[in-house]
């Protein structure tokens, strides 16, 4: 994939000793905010995460957020989830599923898609070019290879409970609202088992 846009060197986001450099990241993404005109308010500023999911590929794999909400309600038992993601040029989020937790049922998600292009990738019928979108680092670490490409105002969503999905920005990287149920740390599960998330 050919990236333009906010494009950085994957040595941009790493001290010389190997250490994931987050300011850097953040950076990035402000950079990514900006050229699509999205605007990075203070109360945005103040809460956005970044994740290199500890594997050092950060401009193959990695992702910054905002969880807006996530709250899981009890009486009642039921939750929501508003999520905004921020990929870059060909940043990928892994491969990954959401199971049951104790009482907490699977979460089920969709993505829609703000600014640039996110392609989301499920279990289903093979794209042709699925595993020309992939970042090679990460092709022994997936198994979807069904495309679906999401842009600006379009809406995808997931297919099924505990399917396994993963999604890749597009050239000019993505901005992307997730709508979902609650999200339970303690029920998400990846396909690459070097992942860490802290």
């Amino acid at each position: 994939m050919k990236r333009k846009g906010i494009v950085r060197s994957n040595a941009d986001f790493y001290a010389p000793d190997g250490t994931f450099n987050q300011d850097a990241a953040k950076k990035a993404y402000y950079d990514l905010m900006a050229y699509h005109g999205y605007p990075p308010y203070d109360s945005l500023k103040e809460v956005l995460w970044v994740l290199d999911f500890a594997v050092g590929r950060f401009t193959d794999v990695g992702m910054g957020g905002v969880f807006w909400l996530n709250e899981w309600v009890e009486p009642g038992n039921y939750g929501y989830l508003g999520h905004e993601i921020f990929l870059l040029p060909g940043q990928m989020i892994p491969e990954h599923w959401h199971l049951k937790h104790e009482n907490i049922p699977p979460k089920m998600e969709g993505w829609h898609c703000r600014y640039g292009e996110t392609i989301l990738f499920a279990e289903g019928e093979v794209s042709p070019d699925a595993e020309t979108i992939i970042p090679a680092s990460e092709l022994k670490f997936t198994t979807c290879r069904n495309v679906q490409r999401v842009l600006p105002g379009q809406v995808g969503k997931l297919g099924k409970p505990e399917a396994p999905h993963f999604q890749v920005a597009g050239p000019e990287g993505a901005i992307v609202s997730e709508y979902a149920s609650y999200h339970s740390m303690d029920a998400l599960r990846f396909r690459n088992p070097n992942i860490k998330l802290g």
